[in-house]
């Protein structure tokens, strides 16, 4: 039997590892919001891993390419990829990691991962489900968490199940195969540079000028392969960082505003209350208190 590892505090630094179980899933919910801190460190894990989200975005970085996950779509990242978490936000889902030979029990089922693309060599791929395949995704995954909280647990009813989320994966790749990774190699670099900078005062115009484009070609760019400004982008990445350095660090309020290029600390006390919907102190203090 495997022991499942649960949404909660670190969860998904937990992801990979030389002692990683041959199965794992968790849940996403509001819990994890506090507990992850982004960039995660990178991973190169012996299990393949997958996220499923039923609401919220993640930008996962995988051997250097930039993949945006949203809702009602899931990203299988194959085992010895290098990838990290660089954005986390509003999540609902599931996220887990197995292996080919916990789940390939018979020669039926081993016939069946041959011809899917995440094992075989290659990067990562999205998949995106419709309304009604998604909800059916969640009925499997659900089941799959509920078996593993199960006393005994049976291993499976969890392959059964997992299978059957792997099939819907494949068939589903299918139609969305050009959904591999931001369509546009302009996007992958202005998303790995935004995150990389966690300024807040650098205007799309400064980023336009450091891809050498036009802003007006980068504006047009990012909102039509991601479904956000380039503005949006650059407030996500600041607070992002304000986050991070709120949770890992004891740099004052005046300190993390000036990393974050805002010389007013009130400012950046106001956009920080406007985003997360509390005080940078009641921030510190609950993501604190939740890593104790």
């Amino acid at each position: 039997m495997h022991t499942p590892a649960h949404g909660g505090t670190n969860a998904m630094g937990r992801i990979g590892g030389s002692r990683m179980a041959p199965f794992s899933i968790r849940l996403l919910d509001e819990h994890c919001q506090h507990a992850v801190s982004c960039p995660t460190p990178p991973i190169r894990s012996a299990n393949h891993n997958f996220m499923f989200l039923m609401k919220g975005e993640v930008l996962i970085e995988a051997e250097s390419v930039q993949q945006l996950v949203g809702a009602n779509e899931c990203i299988i990242i194959p085992a010895g990829n290098l990838f990290s978490i660089r954005y986390f936000k509003d999540c609902f889902g599931y996220m887990g990691s197995f292996s080919t030979d916990f789940l390939c029990t018979s020669p039926a089922v081993a016939g069946i991962y041959k011809g899917i693309a995440f094992v075989q060599a290659g990067g990562s791929r999205i998949t995106r489900f419709d309304h009604s395949r998604s909800g059916f995704v969640e009925m499997l995954l659900e089941r799959v968490m509920a078996e593993t909280l199960s006393v005994p647990q049976s291993d499976d009813v969890i392959r059964a199940n997992m299978n059957s989320f792997l099939v819907e994966m494949a068939t589903e790749s299918e139609k969305t195969t050009a959904h591999i990774a931001l369509p546009n190699v302009l996007s992958n670099k202005f998303m790995k540079m935004v995150f990389e900078n966690g300024q807040s005062n650098l205007s799309a115009a400064k980023y336009a000028e450091k891809l050498d484009v036009s802003p007006n070609h980068l504006s047009k760019t990012i909102k039509q392969n991601t479904g956000h400004p380039v503005t949006y982008w650059i407030n996500e990445s600041a607070m992002m960082a304000a986050k991070m350095l709120l949770k890992n660090t004891d740099l004052t309020m005046s300190e993390i505003a000036e990393q974050l290029g805002m010389m007013d600390p009130s400012y950046f006390a106001r956009r920080f209350r406007q985003h997360e919907r509390m005080t940078p102190t009641e921030y510190r203090r609950i993501v604190r208190g939740n890593s104790n």
